[in-house]
């Protein structure tokens, strides 16, 4: 099996930041005939992915026990403070009232702190988690891995009473198969199709975890994935909708719906994902002529974002806000360039966006919001903020565009993007970002991820000090011998809220 790639390095497959194709040149898949000579070519490179990596879920022990522990937990605090800001937004009460939290049961809607049914609860806690765009991302799968892995370890863990370290370790499982998804995919092309890979490998992914969490034999987690392969979906025009965070809580019920199924006994095709009519295939992936043996490497960092909008931002906003902290104004522009790396627009595709929800994909409005601010806070996406007269005149002053060689300050490294500001009175201002502040590089540390977390508690009107609590328990995970202890204290903190907000 290949040699998954680690965050932050260049792996031998693609580099860590991929070059998307732009939207105005998507692949379009071939429908003639030759495509079924394509697909029995990837099926006879390809033969036994599906036994591979369930039996890396199997083999997978991480090399350093205690940094995957702490990427871990790291990712559920992250995760639950992305959800915890959520709560009152409209794309989850709108989804609670549509279809509330099911029928009563162990796990808990996070979003109500009420108690549900195990698809249920991760359907909701996936779109709850996602729905301001505030969780993680990771750069071999270009996507959103803890969105889905947590909604639906922690559901079927919670109500099956299982350990937090039970969870932690299934989490690691889970995103390595992530990535190596990923890397059979041809992550590349499968973006470009039009894929959104937090519901498409993300389904596959928390499967394969939810297999090892829950003990399933190498067969039947090849079912798991089997079934998992013909309920991934998730597709990019969605995005800046209230669908895109949908595809993580679908993602997330579809996992344990084959992982449940699989450990019942329910097959599916044991050679699923690798077969000529199957996921691989129909996910325009390319698959590898190369594997390694099965195990993988050791769990590394995450990106965690400190803006809540598309990642693809963030380093534009990063360069956009040190400019403003110099002490441009934004009375003084009088026009801006955003160049970033190929494939770097790929998923803003809102260049005069009318609601928040557009706005976390639009360039020229998070330009325009951190000069005018100098910040990006969650109370920056709203619809009144995105429509604010001053912010409108202003992102049409922003042009966009993409370049493999950056502007200013040499070769390319990682997701650069440089912000180039003109002045009213003729004067250039640059500013050059390659990570932005949070990607696994550049990691947030122990106080900036308390105060992601605050404010968040804080976003939604909840109480601080129940905040806290529900801070400590998440950050010490691995110390619980039931995931219902800390489950127990969000729903104290997020129940009363709730009340307010939506009768689900």
């Amino acid at each position: 099996m290949a040699r998954l790639p680690l965050l932050g390095e260049q792996s031998w497959r693609t580099p860590c930041t991929p070059e998307v194709e732009p939207l105005d040149s998507p692949v379009v898949p071939d429908n003639s005939t030759a495509c079924h000579c394509v697909a029995r070519r990837r099926a006879q490179t390809m033969s036994g992915y599906t036994h591979d990596l369930a039996q890396q879920v199997h083999a997978w022990t991480p090399a350093d026990p205690e940094r995957a522990l702490e990427v871990a937990e790291l990712a559920v605090v992250d995760t639950l403070a992305s959800a915890i800001a959520a709560i009152g937004d409209d794309t989850v009460t709108t989804a609670l009232t549509a279809v509330g939290t099911g029928s009563a049961g162990a796990a808990t809607a996070w979003a109500t702190g009420q108690g549900s049914d195990v698809q249920q609860a991760a359907l909701l806690n996936g779109l709850t988690a996602h729905a301001l765009d505030y969780d993680d991302v990771d750069d071999a799968m270009i996507g959103h891995p803890s969105t889905v892995l947590l909604p639906a370890l922690l559901a079927v863990a919670e109500d099956r009473d299982l350990s937090g370290a039970a969870v932690l370790d299934a989490y690691g499982a889970g995103l390595l198969a992530c990535r190596d998804l990923a890397a059979e995919l041809g992550i590349v092309g499968h973006y470009a199709a039009g894929w959104h890979a937090t519901g498409t490998v993300g389904t596959v992914a928390a499967a394969a975890a939810l297999a090892r969490l829950l003990g399933l034999d190498q067969l039947g987690t090849q079912h798991a994935l089997g079934i998992a392969g013909s309920l991934a979906c998730g597709s990019r025009q969605n995005f800046g909708t209230m669908t895109k965070p949908l595809h993580a809580g679908v993602a997330a019920r579809n996992a344990v719906l084959a992982a449940t199924l699989a450990e019942g006994g329910f097959t599916a095709d044991p050679d699923q994902l690798e077969g000529p009519l199957g996921f691989v295939s129909l996910h325009h992936g390319t698959g590898r002529s190369v594997r390694e043996p099965a195990g993988g490497p050791d769990v590394t960092g995450l990106n965690v974002k400190l803006y809540p909008c598309c990642y693809y931002l963030h380093s534009a906003a990063d360069a956009a806000l040190d400019l403003r902290d110099q002490g441009l104004s934004a009375a003084q522009v009088e026009s801006v360039t955003v160049t970033v790396h190929p494939g770097g627009l790929a998923p803003l595709i809102h260049s005069r966006p009318t609601s928040g929800l557009q706005g976390k994909f639009s360039m020229e409005y998070a330009m325009a919001a951190a000069l005018l601010d100098g910040h990006l806070l969650l109370s920056s996406f709203t619809d009144e903020q995105v429509n604010r007269p001053e912010a409108q005149d202003l992102l049409r002053k922003v042009t966009k565009r993409t370049d493999p060689v950056p502007p200013v300050g040499g070769g390319a490294s990682g997701a650069y993007a440089v912000v180039e500001v003109t002045t009213t009175t003729g004067e250039v201002l640059r500013r050059r970002v390659d990570r932005a502040r949070g990607h696994a590089s550049r990691p947030v540390d122990e106080a900036g991820l308390r105060a992601k977390f605050d404010d968040c508690v804080a976003f939604a009107g909840l109480d601080p000090r129940r905040g806290g609590v529900v801070y400590e328990s998440l950050r010490h995970l691995r110390a619980a011998t039931s995931v219902r202890t800390a489950m127990h204290d969000l729903r104290e903190l997020t129940a009363a809220a709730a009340s307010t907000t939506v009768d689900a």
